[in-house]
């Protein structure tokens, strides 16, 4: 008998965990179970056989920048096969039951991190964001002569960064594509939670703010872990997991305090942006190593509403034709934008430019790239109309989410 998709009860949630464990590589702790006070069991769905499950699917109902704009986003999660159960179709029929979701919801987009990169693209959703790994090893780390002013920095307790930090991420998350809002379950299981047995040998979280005219302008929450040393001395490693700032001056103090720490032989900023200030405030910007990776896939669900629902750079008129394996989201629609918003209606004209749904999942939050992938063949339109579109679509600051869901 084939497993029965349908929806996880709070009786089945048991269930639900145990085959993430199997297929993540974790060992299910009810005491510090952060994961169930953030996830919505009615956006949960699995397979059920038996007495147990043998594959996850779940969605946050997220509110998601996307340029000049907040839309809804449904947040693709959790999603698990069992080794036992792989290549019978299960991971497509919960893909559609998850996009069945999304749409009656009215959310335009779905958005994921992929564990791995090969997997959604069939589905329709595009690499729209990247994220950065930066090292810098020490070796003296003084700041550009041409870096602003740095602002104080002060520590804080975690009562004082509960009470500090939400409201500037808040509005900070406002002007950042690929950013979401941080509910206060999220914030106290994803952030402020630090069981000792997640911390990878590290010590518990640090938090600095740097104080602006309205609250902070900045914080950052770093760890430190001692590390196979060179040459006799010592090898700490910080490990940098949240950090953002609301002006030049707060960039250069955060980054410079952290820099700063004697005996730390190796500084690690993870999950950070491509255009992290860090390379244009050190003096010798080479000691900053970066290692990029694809960040967050964007999935279009509904075309009209979804280019509607964000700004754009310039003024673009063309038709573009989308075309989606699925049958769920696909079309020719005329895109017309302007200073004062965008229209996007179906069409029966000859296309301008034609492209996968994926590659506008691609290009939706502000990446661009149009031309780029039309050197790869995967992209066809005119010079001037890919041209102008690139332009159109394109955003600054470039998307960047800094947080895997």
């Amino acid at each position: 008998m084939a497993p029965d998709l349908r929806r996880v009860e709070d009786d089945s949630y048991p269930a639900f965990t145990r085959n993430m464990e199997r297929v993540y590589g974790f060992d299910y702790n009810p005491d510090e179970d952060t994961f169930r006070s953030i996830l919505d069991v009615d956006r949960a769905f699995g397979h059920f056989e038996g007495d147990g499950m043998v594959s996850t699917i779940a969605a946050y109902s997220l509110e998601m920048t996307v340029p000049g704009n907040v839309v809804s986003c449904g947040g693709t999660t959790v999603v698990s096969v069992s080794p036992t159960h792989r290549r019978r179709g299960l991971l497509t029929e919960m893909m559609n039951r998850h996009f069945e979701d999304v749409h009656e919801r009215d959310e335009p987009i779905a958005a994921l991190w992929a564990s791995e990169s090969e997997i959604y693209g069939r589905f329709g959703y595009g690499r729209a964001s990247t994220t950065a790994e930066i090292t810098v090893r020490r070796r003296g780390h003084p700041l550009s002569r041409l870096a602003p002013a740095t602002r104080p920095v002060r520590f804080v307790d975690l009562d004082e960064a509960k009470t500090l930090i939400p409201p500037f991420h808040d509005r900070f998350r406002l002007g950042q594509p690929g950013m979401f809002r941080r509910w206060p379950e999220w914030w106290e299981a994803r952030v402020f939670s630090d069981f000792p047995s997640r911390r990878s040998g590290a010590t518990a979280a640090r938090w600095v703010v740097v104080d602006g005219d309205d609250g902070i302008d900045g914080y950052a929450k770093y760890r430190t872990k001692t590390a196979p040393g060179d040459d006799g001395h010592s090898g700490i490693e910080m490990v940098i997991t949240d950090f953002i700032a609301g002006s030049p001056e707060s960039w250069s103090g955060l980054w410079a305090f952290l820099l700063s720490h004697d005996l730390i032989a190796k500084f690690v900023a993870r999950l950070r942006s491509p255009d992290d200030p860090i390379f244009d405030l050190l003096a010798g910007p080479r000691r900053a190593q970066v290692e990029v990776s694809d960040g967050i896939w964007v999935r279009v669900m509904d075309v009209p509403t979804a280019l509607t629902s964000r700004n754009y750079q310039s003024d673009f008129s063309g038709v573009i034709e989308v075309h989606d394996p699925m049958g769920l989201a696909g079309g020719k629609f005329r895109l017309e934008t302007t200073d004062e918003g965008a229209e996007c209606k179906s069409s029966d004209a000859e296309p301008d430019i034609a492209m996968d749904i994926e590659d506008l999942g691609s290009v939706y939050m502000g990446n661009g790239g149009l031309r780029r992938l039309a050197r790869a063949g995967r992209v066809n339109g005119g010079d001037a109309e890919l041209a102008a579109a690139d332009q159109a679509f394109g955003w600054d600051p470039r998307p960047w989410c800094p947080e895997i869901f």
